[in-house]
């Protein structure tokens, strides 16, 4: 069986060799598709910012200046800092996805 990556890329061979018009059925439900995905990152983001705030919170200190002093190694290995720095590169990633899936979605 194929995992999603490999449909996706069938399904981008089929639609390079067919030479005739998408379907508007495929397209509309690749658009559906991007739209749910970037709802269902949005969700996790909402969720891990509000993780964030309540770090930002507790220890009455921004994330940016919580991220310098941890890599530089002035904070230790709290699990609560542990916990924040994951939380924070999680983020990160997840900024770099609904960026695309947005321009995705927008087209």
């Amino acid at each position: 069986m194929l995992n999603t990556l490999e449909k996706v890329k069938s399904l981008e061979q089929y639609l390079t060799i067919s030479n005739t018009l998408v379907d508007p059925v495929i397209d509309h439900t690749i658009n559906k598709l991007l739209t749910r995905e970037y709802q269902r990152i949005s969700e996790m983001q909402n969720r891990l910012l509000t993780d964030v705030n309540q770090f930002e919170t507790h220890y009455a200190m921004p994330s940016t200046h919580f991220q310098t002093q941890y890599d530089n190694g002035l904070l230790g290995d709290d699990m609560d800092f542990i916990e924040w720095s994951a939380t924070l590169d999680m983020l990160s990633q997840i900024e770099k996805q609904l960026k695309w899936l947005n321009i995705a979605v927008e087209q």
